[in-house]
């Protein structure tokens, strides 16, 4: 197993454009979305520009690596996510009363249940590849489940719900394609009903129902946690049919509607771009998405199928419920939009992620597995 370079023309080109596009729309919208529009490092969205020509530099390396050299180290990669998601707890950034970044000098953060993500993504694929037809063991069922648990779990202590929503999405899209049988997920499915009661009357903080409620309701609380709900609907339906321009609605000129850079990117945008640009911006996402998901479908290796399947699942479990949130369809959760809000660690893990994943394509059409 080694780095080699493979034919171009087993790249997926059409995954590429659409992720250069929402990169490049989320440095518009992130730039927009900033009082002060100098371009300077310290504006976040050239930090998002050069943050994301990083990344891509990493997606286009790991795309030219044999993807079974990356299998080879996947525990270490998962036991260093693992204590990141431990440190955080104790020397992490609090802000907003999650502590879930660790400062890197004066010029940016990581956060560390975003790595999870990538490192759940091989790491479940790895155990699922390893144990084949002997995934049909409940043993093994409740592995998977350790597997994902144990980072979910300090992912949630920090508390970030969205996030640890997040690992049950890539839990529940590889364990779909791997041989487990059926009545365990019935099984768990019945455990789930009084687990879910017993958490929310013993696990989830007071201000997690309310938000639940308020998300629904945001008249409940106008000027509280209602209010940049409010102010994010008005933002969208504000926008019209080909949005305010540049700078973004009113809402967001005036500095009613909060947290724009990150999980209500999607309201900003709308505000500039109207009800036509969230429709290419949509389709941009089901492109990327069906190109994901065809590549998981073609897959003829367990850990190849496993993760683009997980991969694929994550892309659309964050896109819906972050635009679900934002038109009201979704409680508030904290999700982000992929390769659209703003944070350099997202960024790096979901490039990294497609870099693999182009890794795999070009491996598996090489050997004639894969379709053009």
């Amino acid at each position: 197993m080694e780095i080699r370079a493979q034919s171009d023309s087993h790249f997926d080109w059409l995954i590429f454009i659409c992720v250069i596009i929402l990169m490049g729309f989320g440095v518009v919208a992130i730039w927009s979305a900033t009082e002060d529009q100098t371009l300077t490092f310290a504006h976040l969205g050239v930090k998002q520009a050069v943050y994301g020509i990083g990344g891509v530099i990493i997606m286009l390396t790991l795309s030219r690596v044999d993807y079974r050299l990356i299998q080879s180290g996947v525990w270490f990669f998962y036991g260093i996510a693992v204590v990141l998601l431990i440190a955080v707890l104790f020397i992490g950034q609090v802000i907003a009363g999650s502590q879930r970044w660790i400062a890197i000098g004066s010029f940016a953060t990581l956060q560390p249940s975003e790595i999870g993500k990538l490192a759940c993504l091989l790491a479940l694929g790895v155990f699922i590849a390893s144990r084949g037809s002997q995934m049909q063991k409940f043993s093994n069922f409740v592995v998977s489940i350790v597997i994902v648990a144990v980072p979910a779990v300090l992912v949630f202590v920090e508390p970030d719900l969205g996030s640890t929503l997040c690992y049950a999405a890539i839990w529940i899209s590889m364990m779909a394609v791997s041989n487990t049988r059926l009545r365990y997920f019935v099984l768990l499915a019945i455990t789930a009903i009084p687990a879910g009661i017993f958490a929310w009357y013993f696990v989830f903080h007071e201000y997690q129902k309310s938000r639940l409620f308020i998300s629904y309701d945001p008249y409940k609380d106008p000027s509280g946690e209602g209010f940049n709900i409010i102010q994010a609907r008005i933002s969208i339906a504000t926008g019209g049919w080909t949005g305010e321009g540049i700078l973004g609605g009113s809402q967001s000129q005036l500095g009613l509607l909060r947290v724009r850079t990150t999980d209500f990117v999607f309201s900003h945008a709308a505000g500039m771009f109207g009800f036509v640009g969230m429709v290419g911006l949509l389709a941009i996402f089901v492109i990327l998405i069906w190109r994901c998901a065809a590549s998981a479908e073609s897959a003829r290796d367990t850990f190849a199928r496993s993760f683009t399947m997980g991969l694929t699942g994550l892309l659309f479990f964050q896109a819906f419920v972050n635009i679900g949130m934002n038109i009201g369809l979704m409680p508030v959760t904290g999700i982000t939009l992929p390769f659209i809000s703003y944070g350099n660690t997202s960024v790096w893990m979901f490039l990294a992620a497609i870099g693999i994943l182009q890794g795999i394509r070009r491996r598996q059409m090489s050997l004639g597995f894969l379709p053009d």
